[in-house]
């Protein structure tokens, strides 16, 4: 049950698109490190849950667990080539299926209904309104309804976060350029004078995304190999408490060095 609960905090692949987006705009000359340092938070997050974990929730031994592991060998060019074409296909699938259908969903939602000013538009469609709605728990993280949006759709899957900030801030023009998106992304609004995002809400960003409860698939195999939606329900709320209190951290130092 400690590995069920703690492996969620390891960065998957479907998170790397939105690390790759944000730490390649506003931290160009240090993405790789940003990216590495996302990684160890990871593993130093799991590691201090299973600490706790096994302090208050889990004092008993249980059985020992004993499984024979096969031989290590060096693997043949024609077994990585066959595991590299299974991932690549299945990734493929889930771009044209779940993330083509959540993208679809997202631009419906934030398309009507219908206003002539764009900026209105936005705030007052239904994405908008949940955003707004939502908005307030991310607030004293430096982020606005646009970025509680995409957290919103990441449960479906982490890689639907980089395409509702497509959606929400490339709609209309150059829409799916990744050039266009980074460039809005940083781009200073010229009614407030400031940018939806900067390098301290951007790393806050980040972190929430690293942190916060997996996606739908992963809670449903909690569920299904912990017996029950007690520990998938624990992990939704863990998580996403543990993700906000470390980006809320992360966010002040940041504002605070940078």
């Amino acid at each position: 049950l400690i590995t069920i609960l703690i492996n969620p905090f390891m960065s998957c692949g479907a998170r790397l698109p939105v690390f790759v987006l944000l730490a390649g705009v506003f931290f160009p000359s240090h993405a790789g490190t940003v990216l590495f340092s996302l990684y160890l938070l990871g593993i130093l997050v799991a590691v201090v849950t299973a600490k706790l974990l096994r302090r208050f929730l889990f004092r008993k031994d249980d059985t020992p667990f004993v499984m024979e592991l096969p031989p290590y060998r060096v693997p043949t060019a024609r077994s990585v080539l066959r595991h590299m074409w299974e991932r690549a296909a299945m990734y493929l699938r889930k771009m044209g299926g779940l993330i083509l259908v959540a993208s679809v969903c997202v631009w419906f939602l934030s398309y009507f209904p219908r206003h002539e000013d764009t900026a209105v538009q936005q705030r007052e469609s239904y994405i908008g309104r949940v955003g707004r709605f939502t908005e307030p728990l991310v607030e004293p993280l430096g982020l606005n309804w646009k970025a509680s949006v995409a957290l919103l759709t990441g449960a479906v899957a982490k890689e639907v976060t980089v395409s509702t900030l497509g959606v929400l801030y490339a709609g209309g023009e150059g829409e799916g350029d990744a050039a266009v998106l980074s460039q809005r992304l940083a781009e200073v609004d010229p009614r407030t004078g400031v940018s939806d995002f900067n390098k301290a809400n951007a790393l806050a960003f980040l972190v929430f995304v690293l942190l916060y409860f997996p996606c739908l698939a992963s809670l449903v195999a909690i569920k299904q190999e912990a017996g029950g939606w007690k520990w998938a329900g624990f992990s939704f709320v863990y998580n996403t408490t543990v993700a906000w209190i470390v980006a809320f951290v992360v966010y002040r130092i940041a504002l605070w060095l940078i």
